[in-house]
């Protein structure tokens, strides 16, 4: 009889312990998704609108997994917010929030990031670096008469020092090898070293220190608008 109670404490005891495993683990993974949440925006920098959402909600995506963010976040004392857009390109720039003042370049830099490239297109099915260059000094800056092809547009604006370098300018590479080193490439630079541009990945920001632009360089050129002031000091 001993034993009998003695084999229902036991599996009274195991059946316990069982019990309390599903439990446990489910609150382990509730608190990674609400960390991976919260985490989220920061790691995977990528924001898609939901037209099903409110203004103020932005969801972002990483391994097919949703995740719901504020627009609007609070920054400093509070007495001031910042847009999702402005977070992901102060990431990209390697800025602080407080310089992603320019909205129409921000937007625009959305709208297009992640073109792929096309030799000779001009459209969101596909672009090359002039065309890109072109559509963004206009829609941006206001620039409507830059030449289509970078080499006309390298000889069409102001030479710009390294040093020198701000918001909307070009910059120019060449891609034919050492010996050529005719202007092949373009991008309209940001800050921190950092430039966007059409390239064969995509249009996307890249740094002009990594060792392929940094080693292509070949300069800078400054655009003037319309008035005739210069594009990037608007």
């Amino acid at each position: 009889m001993k034993n009998f109670f003695f084999l229902i404490a036991i599996t009274f005891f195991v059946a316990s312990c069982s019990s309390l495993k599903p439990a446990s683990s489910g609150n382990t993974t509730t608190n990674n998704q609400k960390q991976s949440s919260s985490l989220q925006f920061i790691e995977n920098v990528s924001i898609k609108p939901n037209g099903n959402q409110s203004s103020d909600v932005v969801t972002t995506k990483k391994n097919n997994v949703e995740y719901k963010h504020p627009t609007k976040i609070a920054y400093g004392s509070g007495l001031e917010s910042y847009s999702a857009l402005q977070f992901k390109y102060a990431i990209l720039e390697n800025a602080t929030v407080e310089e992603m003042r320019n909205e129409r370049l921000l937007e625009f830099m959305e709208e297009w990031y992640g073109t792929k490239y096309h030799f000779g297109g001009d459209a969101k099915d596909g672009i090359d670096c002039s065309a890109f260059v072109s559509t963004l000094m206009s829609v941006v800056y206001g620039v409507s008469d830059l030449p289509r092809m970078s080499k006309d547009q390298f000889i069409a604006t102001s030479r710009v020092s390294k040093n020198n370098l701000r918001e909307g300018d070009l910059v120019f590479f060449h891609t034919y090898g050492k010996k050529r080193k005719a202007v092949t490439h373009v991008g309209v630079y940001l800050r921190n070293n950092k430039f966007i541009h059409a390239s064969i990945s995509g249009v996307m920001i890249s740094d002009m220190s990594d060792g392929y632009y940094s080693a292509h360089y070949i300069g800078a050129g400054r655009a003037a608008d319309v008035n005739g002031k210069d594009a990037a000091a608007n």
